[in-house]
This record gives structure tokens, sequence and C-alpha cells, in this order.
């Protein structure tokens, strides 16, 4: 609390005094005396204002496009407009105040700024105006106001925080072409007269066409009229009324959040994933969604309409976690890591006053362990909190695994940024040789859900796979044959991958100019990769996320399957 220039004055003054006294220099004791007083009366003064932690502000309020509700739902990569009001109370006249809003480390502050020193004197409100972007989908949370209180002189420095708490849902920006006309809303409307649902064979009251009589065809289809008039037997053939089904496959496991907390190739798939979701429900057609994870997958069954989408938007928002994953951290480095944003956070809760739970190392002669205190004090707040039972904090300070859930927790609830942090560790994508094996384990698991959403299709249905390419030539083989088995049962892929930045290099090696000579011989462009030739070979379709005409070429196979156009028989009666 005492600044240095406090600090300087006291211990001057002090060690003057002293010498006076033993000098018996009676003008001097009396300036140094006064000194002291003089300090010693700004800090009572001083106290006022460190011990109101709750009253330091009032009627504050933050509203985020003029909603200042305590749950506000955004959109990614649109800009919002906050502002921020409240007033001082009486006592805080005549003291300095820097006001400086948490914003959580996802959004970035485009214009204006988010912290403003202000000069109690002059006036006794304030007013923050800026403007906040996030590229990351899921839920976040505006803690509340950082508070730094100084006196005029400059003399004590304390920090407070202010709850201001509103919790912000980041939903994904969802695009649809500009040639859909039909949106969610409409779904409840009949169809207009003459529109045909699917132009394929099938059992319905709309006719397709006429064609000749096949044996095994029941009489009651047998077009009389042509019969008569061409002499021989002719059948009706009619529309089918199977919906397209659709299953989005999304790689959401943990090497992809890599760059958190800023924007990781994750985000770009969340947003890719429900604005073909949206697509693909214009229509009422049923779609279901496997999003595959580290260590599992979470399946959403399939369905239609609004409830279905916002059921897909609530499971890919459950998998876009804001903090980078710590779940492979000790207990030290978690709570070292905690420990340096709480103290940030909530610096009144690690005030002596308030911190001072029960601590058996003392009598183990622990006390002055630097990294014990920090466990201690940290276990009082974890306790307070999260208003855990009574003598938990006594318990987290010696079992590790205690200790680690309240971390967890706190990591959950929070925006913890460990890159901000004195702890160096290193992430599991971060060891190549692990990035390679989870990315290959990635792999098998897309490939598997594919096979099996292929043996549970009910008709012909359309694939779409959102997942980075293969690491290696063994996953490239995998992904060519689970996509050449579905394209041979009559179903449509598409691969959609992250954009991969081109290579402007110069190649000297006379064997590998010659290769990539071959595949340019071949068909493959500087920007296409082996992937995207063995799927386009196949009959699949490969695209990139940040393509514009992703969208459309996703219309597109949906299209096909509409025409009737390489569809099959229902997947019943095949092999």
């Amino acid at each position: 609390m005492l600044t240095l220039r406090s600090s300087f004055i006291v211990a001057a003054s002090v060690w003057l005094l002293f010498m006076s006294i033993m000098q018996r220099h009676e003008a001097m004791a009396l300036i140094c005396l006064a000194s002291l007083i003089w300090v010693l009366l700004e800090w009572i003064l001083f106290q006022r204002i460190m011990f109101a932690s709750g009253k330091s502000l009032l009627d504050c309020v933050r509203s985020i496009d003029g909603s200042a509700e305590e749950i506000i739902t955004m959109v990614a990569d649109r800009t919002y407009q906050v502002r921020l009001r409240g007033k001082f109370p009486a006592r805080a006249v005549g003291y300095r105040l820097v006001i400086r809003d948490t914003v959580p480390v996802t959004f970035n502050v485009d214009k204006g700024q988010a912290y403003q020193v202000i000069d109690c004197s002059r006036k006794s409100d304030f007013e923050l105006d800026y403007e906040i972007q996030t590229p990351i989908c899921g839920k976040m949370v505006f803690p509340g106001i950082q508070l730094e209180i100084s006196d005029f002189w400059g003399f004590f420095r304390t920090e407070q925080f202010v709850p201001v708490s509103q919790k912000v849902t980041v939903l994904p920006f969802l695009i649809r072409p500009q040639t859909t006309v039909s949106v969610l809303k409409h779904n409840n409307l009949q169809r207009h007269i003459g529109h045909h649902r699917n132009r394929s064979s099938g059992v319905s009251s709309e006719l397709l066409g006429i064609r000749d009589y096949r044996v095994g065809d029941p009489p009651r289809t047998i077009a009389w009229k042509p019969t008569a008039r061409l002499g021989k037997l002719m059948t009706c053939e009619f529309e089918s009324e199977v919906p397209i089904r659709a299953t989005i496959i999304c790689d959401l496991a943990a090497y992809q959040f890599q760059g958190r907390p800023g924007p990781s190739p994750a985000d770009r798939a969340i947003m890719a994933a429900a604005s073909i979701a949206k697509l693909l429900l214009a229509d009422r057609d049923p779609v279901a969604a496997i999003l595959l994870r580290t260590e599992s997958a979470m399946r959403v069954n399939h369905g239609s309409g609004e409830r279905q989408l916002t059921r897909i938007l609530q499971y890919l928002l459950a998998s876009s976690n804001p903090n980078p994953s710590l779940h492979h951290l000790d207990a030290d480095n978690l709570v070292q890591i905690v420990f340096e944003n709480a103290s940030r956070r909530f610096p009144q809760l690690f005030d002596e006053q308030f911190n001072y739970g029960p601590a058996r190392g003392r009598w183990l002669g622990l006390r002055g362990n630097v990294q014990y205190r920090q466990r201690r004090s940290l276990a009082v707040v974890l306790e307070h909190l999260f208003s855990l039972e009574a003598g938990m904090s006594t318990r987290m300070q010696f079992d590790d695994e205690a200790m680690r859930a309240g971390c967890l927790q706190y990591i959950n609830r929070f925006v913890v940024v460990s890159d901000a942090t004195s702890v160096s560790f290193e992430l599991p994508w971060e060891d190549p040789g692990r990035w390679r094996e989870a990315c290959h384990r990635t792999t098998q698991s897309l490939c598997d859900h594919l096979t099996d959403a292929r043996h549970r299709a009910i008709d012909n249905e359309l694939y779409v796979l959102i997942a980075p390419e293969p690491v290696d030539y063994k996953g490239l083989e995998m992904v060519e044959n689970a996509v050449k088995t579905a394209i041979a049962a009559r179903h449509r892929v598409i691969f959609v991958a992250p954009s991969v930045p081109a290579q402007n290099s110069v190649i000297h090696d006379p064997v590998a100019e010659r290769i990539l000579a071959a595949n340019d011989h071949r068909g493959l462009s500087s920007t296409d990769s082996e992937l995207q030739w063995r799927l386009t070979a196949l009959g699949a379709e490969f695209a990139r996320i940040e393509d514009p005409d992703l969208m459309q070429i996703v219309a597109m196979q949906i299209g096909l399957l509409q025409s009737g156009k390489h569809r099959g028989k229902s997947s019943r009666g095949r092999a």
C-alpha cells in the first residue's frame, strides 16, 4: 500500500528524528515529527476509501449495445459498443482513481479505451466508451471493474475489485448463400404447388415419369393410356418422400485450439459447422452433428427446424472453451497460475484481514514457505468464491486432488491466460510427437464415425467433414478409403479443411523439382494438396473454410441429391 515516495519520506524522517534526538537538535526533531504525523494523517484518511470496497462506486452499470442485462448474446466478428457509467461517493473527493474494465482477453478493443484516469476533485462521475469485437465463440464473463485508488500526494495506493458481472454468450456468425430464399422461421408454411420434394423414384402421389414395365412392378402402377397407345406395358414412377438427410462431422480436438486465447482453427471450424447446419436445415431436412473431442465424441441425432439448430449451437458452444486446456498440469503449477490470476482479479480477497484461514503449516515450520502461503491463501479464496463446505480450505492445503478440483473450477468459470503468468509449461500440442499422434488418432475417429454414419443411413445422405488434412500418408489412406466407401454407396461427401498459406520458396533439389512437376501434370496447383486431388478424383468435393464459395458448394450438393442424380437404392437393400 505504501508507495516508494512515502516509504522514502518515512525512512528519512525516522532516521533524521533519531539523529536529531541523539544530537539534541530540537528544530530538526520537530520537522521530522511533523512529517511523520502528516503521513500518519494521510494514512488515516486513506483508510476510509480502502475499507469501503463495496461503496467505492455507486450506480455503476455496463451496457453492451444498450443492453444492461446480466446475460447477453453476441455474434462473433461483429463490433459492439460498450458503455460503462457510474459515480463516486463524496468520500472519494480529493483522490485520484484509475478505472479499468476487466475485458476478457478473447475480446479486442477496436475503438476507445477500457480504462480512464479520473481526478475526483473535478468531477464525481465517469463514463467509459469503447468498442469490442471477438472472433471466438463460447461463453465468457465480464467480471467487473478493477479500481486503483491513490491519494493526492501519491503516498498510498491500493487496488479494489468492484463486481459488475455480465455473462456473454458469443454465437457463431451464420452465413447463407444469396440464392437461398427460405429461412427457418418460415418452416411452418406449406410448400408451393408444383414444388417437388425430391426428384427420385419412390412411393408418393407426385408423378416423376413413365418408363417401361419391369418384372416385379406392382400392377396398380401400370399406365394404361400410354400402354394402349404404344402397345406395350408402361408403368408410372413416383417421387420419393424421403428427405435429404445430412451429417456434419467436425474435428474439435485439443490441438485445434492452438493459438488460444487468440483465434484458433477450432473457432473457424465452429463457425463453418454452424453456417452449414443453418443452410441444411433451411428446407426442413434432418441434420445430425458429430463433434470429435480428444478423448470422446458428442453426437446430436437427426432433427429438423429451429430446435435442431439451437441444439447444434449449444453443443458447439459447449465444445468451445475460451481457456487453454490445463488439465494436464500438476497441482503446484495450477496453484501458481490461479493464484496470479485471482490476486489481480480479486485483490480484496487476499487481504490479510480477510484471508487468515486455518493453517496447520505453522506447527510444521512451513510458515515461511512462499509456495505454501500462496496455496493457503488461494484455498481460502476458492472456499469463499464457490461457497464450499466448511473446512474445505484446510483440506485443500494438503490434498492435491481437492486443490486441483478447485483450481479447475476456477479456470472453467473465469478466463485464465496461462501465457501471462510466470509459469512455463508445455501444452500437449506443442510436442511434435504428441501432436502427430493426436492428429492421427482424430483422423482414425473421423473415419470410424463416417463409416458408422454410412451404416446408419436410411437413404442417400450428405456428409460434411470439417477437419484438417491428415499429417501422414497412413491418415491420407484412411480418409481416402472411408470417402471411397461412402461414394460407392451413392452418398455425397464434402471435405472442408482450413486454409494453408502458400509457400513461395525456391526449390534447389532436382529430384524434388521433378516430383512437383509431376504433380503439376497431374492437375495439382500450388495451393492444392494431395488429399484434394485424391478426393476430387473419387467424386467428392473439397473446399476450404475461408473459401467464399463454401456455402454455394454445399447448396450444389443438396441440389444434386434433390434432383435425383447419383441416387441409388435405399441402404437397407445394400450389401
